[in-house]
C-alpha cells in the first residue's frame, strides 16, 4: 500500500474527510478560569488547518461547570462560548479541512476542578443527573453546530464520566444504567440519540472509546463489540484508544492495532486508530488492519508539519521523543508546548 492513501478521500456515513490523518483531540490546558479559549490556541488551529489533514478534533470540551477534568478546560455549557468556538471552527476550516468538536464530561475528575461543585460518578447519579448530563451533551453539540463544527465526537475514553459509566469497575448500578453491557452502555446510546434529535440525522456524530479494560478481558471486549454494533445506526466512525492511552518514550507500533484488526471483523462501524504513529509505515498498517483512517497528536507538536512531511519525504519519521512534557499545562510565561518543537 503506498503512503499516499493516507491523502486520498474518504466518504463516511455524513461527511467525507480529505485524507486519512486526523488530528487527535489535543488539549491545550490553556483556557481562563472560566473555560474561555487562550488567544494562543487560535493560532494553533490557523496552522492545523493548513495542513494537509482529513479532520481536526478540537481539545476535550466540558459540557457542564461540575465535569470541568481540569482547572484550563474550554468550555461550551452556555451560548456565550459560541463565538469563540466560531472562531476555533473558522481558523481550522479556513482551507477546506473540516472541524469537529470533542465533548465531554469529566465524573470524578471534576473534585478539585470543577470549583467545589458536586462531583459525578455512576454510582453516585441519580436519574434526574443522567437526564440533565444527556441534555448538557445535547445543548454543547447544538452550540458546536451553530458555531460552525462539521460534527462532534462524544469522549467515551480514559476514565472520564461516559468510559466510567461503560466499565463494570467504576459502574455497580443495579437499574436500567447499570450491569448488561447494554444498560452500562444506555446514557451514551440517549446522548447520541439526543443530539442527533437535536442537531439533525446527518450532523456527524463520532465517539471515542476504550477498546480494552486495564486487563484486556475477553468479556470487556464482547460486551463492546454488542454495544458498537447496535449504535453503528448512529455513527460516522468509532475512534478507538484504550486503557493504557499514553505511553512514555519512542512509540514502537501502533497501540491498538491488535483489537482494531478484530474490531474490523466483528462490527460493521468506521473505526479511525489513535495511538503511537511516529511514521507512514505505522498508519498504513493501521488501514491494513482494517483502521479508515488514523489519529495522531504528539507529532504534530513536535512537528507541525509532519503530515506534509509524510506526504512529500519518504521514509519520514516523528521526532517525537515521546517525553510526557506536553501532558503538563502549558506555561504561560513562555508558552512552550513541547521543548523540542520546531520553530
Amino acid at each position: 500500500m503506498d503512503r499516499s492513501v493516507l491523502f486520498t478521500p474518504i466518504k463516511l456515513k455524513n461527511i467525507t474527510l480529505p485524507g486519512r490523518i486526523v488530528r487527535a483531540a489535543t488539549e491545550y490546558f490553556c483556557a481562563s478560569v472560566d473555560g474561555h479559549v487562550a488567544e494562543c490556541e487560535y493560532t494553533v488551529y490557523q496552522s492545523l488547518g493548513r495542513q494537509p489533514l482529513g479532520m481536526i478534533l478540537t481539545g476535550n470540551t466540558c459540557v457542564s461547570p461540575e465535569g470541568r477534568s481540569n482547572l484550563w478546560q474550554n468550555a461550551l455549557w452556555d451560548d456565550a462560548y459560541i463565538p469563540e468556538t466560531r472562531r476555533i471552527a473558522e481558523a481550522a476550516q479556513a482551507c477546506g479541512v473540516p472541524a469537529v468538536m470533542q465533548l465531554g464530561h469529566g465524573g470524578s475528575r471534576g473534585e478539585g476542578n470543577n470549583g467545589g461543585l458536586r462531583v459525578l460518578t455512576p454510582d453516585c447519579m441519580t436519574i434526574q443527573d443522567i437526564k440533565a448530563v444527556v441534555h448538557a451533551f445535547r445543548d454543547a453539540a447544538l452550540r458546536a453546530k451553530q458555531a460552525g463544527m462539521r460534527g462532534v465526537m462524544l469522549h467515551c475514553a480514559h476514565g472520564f464520566l461516559l468510559s466510567q459509566f461503560f466499565y463494570p469497575a467504576y459502574n455497580h448500578r443495579t437499574d436500567r444504567y447499570g450491569g448488561s453491557a447494554e444498560n452500562r452502555f444506555r446514557i451514551i446510546r440517549e446522548i447520541m440519540e439526543a443530539v442527533k434529535n437535536a442537531c439533525g440525522d446527518d450532523y456527524p456524530l463520532f465517539i471515542k472509546i476504550n477498546v480494552t479494560d486495564v486487563d484486556k478481558t475477553d468479556s470487556y471486549y464482547t460486551d463492546l463489540v454488542t454495544v458498537l454494533t447496535t449504535s453503528s445506526d448512529l455513527l460516522d466512525a468509532v475512534e478507538t484508544s484504550g486503557w493504557d492511552a499514553i505511553e512514555n518514550g519512542v512509540a514502537r507500533r501502533p497501540y491498538f492495532i491488535d483489537v482494531v484488526r478484530r474490531l474490523h471483523n466483528d462490527v460493521e462501524v468506521t473505526l479511525i486508530e489513535v495511538g503511537g504513529f511516529r511514521d507512514a509505515h505505522g498508519m498504513l498498517s493501521a488501514l491494513q488492519a482494517g483502521a479508515s483512517a488514523v489519529s495522531i497528536s504528539r507529532p504534530l507538536l513536535r512537528e507541525a508539519d509532519f503530515a506534509t512531511r509524510i506526504r512529500d519525504t519518504v521514509d519520514a519519521v516523528s521526532k517525537c521523543k515521546g517525553c510526557g512534557f506536553c501532558l503538563n499545562p502549558l506555561d504561560t510565561t513562555t508558552m512552550i508546548r513541547c521543548p523540542f518543537a520546531e520553530k
